[in-house]
């Protein structure tokens, strides 16, 4: 049972926070809100407050879901405290990565300066865990392919050969929220690939892990669209037609607009891997990433809407796996409407909020123990629906992880860390990494090839 919780926010969250606090009825959380950090530290007199909370209350963990801009300050600080941490995606990003190649490669330095505090905490306070919430690793779906790799894999020494990767938000921003917009923002210089991007770099690389064909180099080509690229293939022209009121919440001309929005993060980023293993080919992998997919939106301003599953926010994703001639399998998860707590018909349907199934296809003339279809729903292996907008099949997942999280916190093992271990990232890290190198040269009119060790 955990019986104290802290919730460290910033100052101009503190009325937001202490509502929801106050509704919720939560007597044992203290809150305490700082101002934010600068130049990527935190201040000595937050930084002793900080220190003095844990000490006198024996804290053992901390959740970090801060901006991903946040993540190294405080993931630094819970290191040097040998504190347990459950960190949202992705490990860290930087103001302006899309159009400066050395923050892509700062990425990779973030990570491995992360990973040697990790270690150094770890001869101190063996039972501590640094995971990443990259819940898909949790998802029994994922596991299940995950296992189907494996066992192909066993039989045949073939290890996964291509990957067809798609993951869409369903995120529709208006031209006033992408210049203002501070959540999941584009206006800071980075974009999808900080948000959702990571989550799919993640689970790419994971599910090519368990062979001997270990890649040691990764060739990296990216293409990507902005927000000026957006207003081309949806004008201003066309707002204003299918909009009577857009004026009316429109601050900003499309000259303005393009002035502004000159440097913003990358909105889609469709992006080519060639994992080599001494100078050949081991898996391909297409990872596509997109904001500007399928939404239920018909309005024009966001005021008053949630962010988070709202705003007639719609996810899709789906990904397609090739083992050789020896096994094909396909994940879709396709929603079609907006989450709604009211709506329980059809849920595990396609089109519903809880749809994912998976398909595996396998050579069964090569091995006629091997079923030639095998279809499985997420129905089969969660348990049950959820409450209010925070569920779905994702949310079940992430419950997992904070469970296995809580887990260590109070009996010290690190169960968690067979899923999610910080130093598992590496080759997560380093596909992101490689990503914004790549965008970041063609916005220069550079060759866009990255290569990069693995």
């Amino acid at each position: 049972m955990i019986d104290k919780i802290f919730v460290v926010d910033l100052k101009s969250q503190k009325e937001i926070i202490e509502n929801y606090l106050y509704a919720k009825k939560a007597k044992n959380v203290k809150p305490l809100f700082l101002n934010k950090p600068q130049n990527h530290k935190l201040n000595k007199t937050t930084e002793n407050t900080m220190d003095s909370i844990i000490k006198k209350e024996k804290i053992k963990g901390v959740i970090i879901s801060t901006e991903p801009l946040a993540h190294m300050v405080y993931a630094k600080w819970a290191m040097k405290n040998r504190l347990s941490v459950l960190m949202d995606k992705p490990i860290s990003t930087h103001k302006w990565i899309i159009c400066n190649e050395k923050y892509g490669k700062q990425l990779i330095t973030d990570y491995e300066d992360l990973v040697k505090m990790y270690r150094e905490a770890k001869k101190n306070n063996p039972q501590i865990v640094f995971a990443v919430m990259t819940q898909r690793r949790f998802h029994n779906l994922f596991k299940k392919m995950k296992e189907a790799i494996r066992e192909v894999y066993e039989y045949t020494h073939c290890p996964v050969t291509s990957i067809q990767a798609f993951h869409g938000d369903g995120q529709w921003r208006f031209p006033t929220e992408i210049i203002e917009q501070n959540y999941h923002p584009y206006n800071q210089g980075y974009g999808v690939c900080s948000h959702s991007g990571y989550h799919v770099f993640d689970i790419v690389s994971w599910l090519m892990e368990g062979s001997d064909h270990n890649p040691d180099e990764m060739e990296v080509v990216s293409n990507f669209s902005t927000p000026n690229d957006l207003i081309e293939q949806y004008t201003f022209a066309d707002y204003r037609r299918d909009f009577k009121d857009f004026e009316k919440y429109n601050k900003y001309s499309k000259r303005e607009f393009i002035k502004k929005a000159k440097n913003f993060g990358e909105v889609d980023s469709f992006n080519n891997f060639a994992f080599k293993k001494k100078g050949r080919v081991i898996t391909l992998a297409s990872v596509n990433i997109s904001h500007n997919g399928f939404s239920q939106r018909n309005w024009p301003t966001a005021e008053g809407k949630d962010l988070y599953k709202g705003n007639g926010r719609v996810r899709q994703e789906s990904y397609y796996i090739l083992q050789g001639p020896f096994q094909a399998i396909s994940y879709l998860s396709y929603q079609s409407k907006e989450v709604d707590p009211n709506l329980q018909k059809d849920l595990f349907k396609v089109g519903g909020e809880y749809h994912a199934d998976v398909y595996i296809f396998r050579n069964s003339t090569f091995n006629p123990k091997w079923k030639s279809l095998e279809q499985f729903s997420v129905k089969n292996f969660i348990r049950g629906t959820m409450k209010d907008r925070s569920r779905g099949h994702q949310e079940e997942a992430r419950r997992e992880a904070l469970v296995e999280f809580v887990d260590n916190l109070l009996t010290g093992n690190r169960r968690i860390a067979l899923h999610s271990d910080l130093t598992q990232d590496e080759r997560s890290v380093k596909m992101m990494s490689a990503v914004y190198q790549s965008m970041a040269r063609r916005k220069k009119g550079l060759n866009p090839l990255i290569k990069i060790k693995l």
